[in-house]
């Protein structure tokens, strides 16, 4: 089996279909491009994880806050999967536009994670 993965960043396709909630001034595109920027880092966090289970696949959704700096606070992984503390660390460290004003804005973001030769 290829190490190489297929990361699917899920429910990103137009407003109907968003899992990633948005409220308040940061356009939910920032936040797609933002976390699109990492993909390659999670990858490397399914990668790593294969070499110990190699049949693994599946879902890891993360909730998290974004604060007026752009810092990411409160990371939530809402699914058990080997790869969840990986994801959550890259998912931390992502900053995001600082904003004059308004509350933290929390999203929840869907990882869908399969080996490349999975049919």
């Amino acid at each position: 089996m290829s190490l190489a993965v297929v990361v699917a960043l899920t429910g990103l396709l137009g407003p109907a279909q968003v899992q990633a909630g948005y409220y308040g001034h940061i356009d939910a595109f920032v936040v797609r491009q933002k976390i699109s920027k990492d993909l390659p880092k999670i990858s490397r966090c399914y990668e790593s994880a294969l070499r110990y289970e190699p049949e693994l696949a599946g879902k890891v959704s993360v909730r998290f806050a974004v604060v007026r700096t752009g810092y990411v606070k409160g990371v939530q992984v809402l699914e058990n999967n080997t790869v969840e503390r990986c994801v959550a660390r890259v998912v931390s460290a992502i900053r995001f536009p600082r904003r004059r004003s308004g509350k933290s804005l929390r999203f929840t973001f869907p990882f869908v994670f399969a080996p490349q030769d999975a049919p």
